[in-house]
């Protein structure tokens, strides 16, 4: 609704770069925050804490943030018709409360809407590995508790450069490089995986980096986002398409935490990043 087609790759990407930034200092603080003794149990301070900045934050972004150009306060009635002018070029209509059944039957017949969900799915089931047990694999290496905190500071580093090049490089040369950015970001990944499981379990800095190269996960799946955001129009499609999406978005994340199998404790041989 705001950026053209072209521009929308690094401004998602910013937005989205949030994660790699989370990772960095996310588990310092929350390293921090587990030494509270007073009261309350321990986890509940960083849910409350972080919980209650999120909610606050969200109130304000929803009091603030307008939904289209043409009601942006901030704006001049010029300035709204040129930024509305601006983005027509996309050719993917305005926001509307109509419910399109042709768009519904639409989205459901386009292959496109399913290969977003497949890949979606895939995506986050070593997501949610390196969400949920990065400090246990970290551990496994030989580290203490705060030294997994520390070597969890690149991972995040990594996942934050990564994002920003790949929003760079598709905004700057937007014509057909988000499939190959796509590409180039799970196939990091995937190298990443295959040297953590077939290196030495004695090569602890190699498996530590890649770990790292996980990483490069995050950049090819909300690369897929922008892919909603510029190639699917219609206002239902495009709300169906993304809901789609982030239905394999869970999926795989409810997928990822099962690979962890007890018995394989303290080194899960079978997994890869997971």
């Amino acid at each position: 609704m705001w950026y053209t087609s072209a521009e929308q790759p690094l401004r998602l990407e910013i937005y989205y770069c949030t994660n790699g930034i989370a990772t960095m200092f996310g588990g310092l603080i929350g390293y921090a925050v587990g030494h509270i003794n007073s009261g309350l149990p321990k986890w509940m301070y960083v849910f409350i804490i972080f919980g209650s900045i999120s909610t606050a934050w969200g109130i304000v972004s929803l009091l603030v943030l307008p939904d289209l150009p043409s009601t942006a306060k901030f704006l001049t009635e010029r300035e709204r018709l040129i930024a509305v002018n601006r983005v027509a070029s996309n050719r993917q209509g305005v926001k509307n409360h109509h419910f399109s059944k042709h768009q519904a039957w639409q989205t459901v017949k386009d292959p496109k809407t399913w290969i977003l969900f497949v890949m979606a799915t895939g995506a986050q089931v070593p997501n949610s590995a390196l969400t949920s047990f990065a400090s246990i694999i970290v551990k496994s290496f030989g580290f203490d508790t705060l030294g997994t905190q520390y070597m969890q500071i690149p991972g995040g580093a990594v996942q934050f450069l990564a994002l920003i090049t790949g929003g760079f490089v598709c905004t700057k040369w937007p014509n057909n490089t988000r499939c190959a950015t796509m590409i180039f970001a799970n196939s990091v990944c995937i190298l990443g995986a295959g040297l953590l499981v077939g290196l030495p379990t004695n090569n602890k800095w190699g498996r530590m980096v890649a770990l790292w190269l996980c990483y490069f996960q995050g950049l090819g799946f909300s690369m897929s986002l922008t892919m909603v955001s510029s190639n699917v129009a219609g206002y239902t499609k495009k709300q169906l398409t993304g809901a789609i999406l982030f239905t394999g978005y869970c999926v795989g994340n409810i997928i990822g935490p099962q690979t962890f199998l007890d018995k394989e404790a303290r080194t899960y041989p079978i997994n890869s990043p997971q």
